[in-house]
């Protein structure tokens, strides 16, 4: 038996469920942007009725433009998010591997646990520095 076994999981029908999810996932991705399309020609066709052509396809582009920027600043926000979480994570970990050795180090030979608590604040401080 693997090990996955052993621990009641089916690769196969894990394989299958993702397949399934990643299928369902690119199809509804493909109608959003064929539905964004039609929506945006639709807008573009009322405001042709209030303004030139050209200028309500102007109009259109500018706002696909700016909620594209939104978009984007909205997916920096995130990432910048997620990346300071992961370094507080990082740092929190090094500093639980480090400590009980530190405090075992400590009640034996003072000067040691002194050099591996200087390394455990090392790697803290390298890895905030990101």
């Amino acid at each position: 038996m693997s090990g996955p076994r052993r621990l009641g999981i089916e690769l196969g029908v894990l394989r299958r469920r993702a397949g399934l999810c990643l299928a369902a996932t690119a199809i509804a991705a493909a109608a959003g942007l064929v539905a964004a399309g039609f929506a945006a020609r639709a807008g573009e066709l009322v405001l042709a009725r209030h303004f030139a052509p050209e200028i309500a396809a102007l109009i259109v582009a500018a706002a696909s433009v700016g909620l594209a920027g939104v978009a984007i600043v909205t997916a920096v926000v995130v990432a910048r998010r997620a990346r300071r979480d992961v370094s507080r994570a990082v740092a929190a970990s090094t500093v639980v591997a480090v400590a009980p050795t530190a405090m075992a180090l400590a009640a034996r030979h003072t000067r040691l646990a002194a050099v591996a608590a200087a390394i455990g604040v090392g790697f803290w401080l390298a890895r905030r520095a990101r």
